[in-house]
């Protein structure tokens, strides 16, 4: 575990030279909390930022970038330590995300609902589902995803149509999902959806479905965007897809609409996080470019 919080100065906090010779507050981190930024911060600037624009322009999937931010341990910073983690406080977790986004806010994106997958394991999961999960999720073996959105619902999750019928010992899924990032490369996917529609209230019917990649899953085409290159968005489709009843997260049906917004406590701050990385890229470079 990262410990052995580190002495502040007299401000308050532990300043550590950006390259460049800007200062960054790392706040209340530990030694190796520090070091793990100091770490991704070099990675971002001597191998990323010489080629990011060339990877951005050719919509480029960064796949060598990934090994390395598995290397770094990154997909790991939300796994305990007994399942191979190297779990971090979240203040720390926001400036590895800043360090990333600075770089390439696609590479912030390519571990972001993995963290939060791994929040929703650690905190509602099994003993059994832990322990399928984690070990692997820790090393970036396995990366995995959240399915929310789908196609002309909003941003009102209670309305879904996507449902998880049971069948004896299994769970019979259809329905689509859409925009959801690093779908295709994901080897687990947390959906959100309904195992009672006529539940009332709307949320006790809905829980999450622990997914993998199989017969009656398609993921049927990568979206186009504007920006957020090289990491793909995927409209998902479910055609009598079947799980057991055991991939319900928890055991419990009827509990994911609370666990999901659990895990987007973290995940908002990673979007948020992301934001400041690329506002700190963009005035980096308007100071270059001004000062010529």
């Amino acid at each position: 575990m990262l410990s052995q919080r580190t002495n502040i100065s007299a401000n308050g906090r532990t300043n550590c030279p950006r390259p460049g010779g800007d200062d960054v507050n790392h706040g209340w981190l530990t030694g190796e909390e520090v070091l793990l930024v100091e770490t991704v911060r070099t990675f971002i600037e001597r191998e990323v930022k010489p080629k990011v624009q060339e990877f951005e322009h050719a919509n480029r999937y960064p796949e060598e970038w990934i090994e390395q931010m598995k290397r770094i341990g990154i997909y790991g910073l939300a796994v305990p330590e007994e399942y191979g983690g190297t779990p971090v406080s979240m203040p720390c977790y926001v400036q590895v995300t800043e360090e990333l986004a600075r770089g390439w806010m696609s590479l912030a994106g390519a571990m972001g609902g993995h963290t939060v997958v791994a929040k929703l394991l650690t905190i509602f999961g099994t003993d059994a589902q832990r322990k399928a999960y984690l070990p692997r999720m820790a090393t970036g073996e396995l990366r995995a995803t959240m399915a929310l959105t789908e196609p002309g619902g909003g941003s009102d999750l209670q309305a879904m149509t996507t449902q998880a019928k049971r069948d004896g010992d299994e769970l019979v899924i259809t329905g689509a999902k859409t925009w959801i990032s690093n779908a295709r490369r994901s080897g687990l996917i947390a959906l959100l959806c309904k195992t009672d529609p006529a539940a009332v209230p709307r949320h006790a019917g809905i829980s999450i479905v622990l997914v993998e990649h199989g017969p009656g899953l398609t993921v049927s085409r990568d979206l186009p965007k504007l920006g957020y290159k090289g990491v793909e968005s995927c409209e998902l489709s479910f055609d009598n897809y079947r799980a057991p009843v055991s991939a319900i997260l928890g055991g419990e049906p009827g509990k994911g609409f609370a666990q999901m917004m659990k895990g987007l406590e973290t995940g908002r701050i990673q979007v948020a996080s992301r934001a400041l990385g690329v506002a700190a890229a963009a005035l980096e470079d308007a100071l270059a470019y001004s000062q010529g």
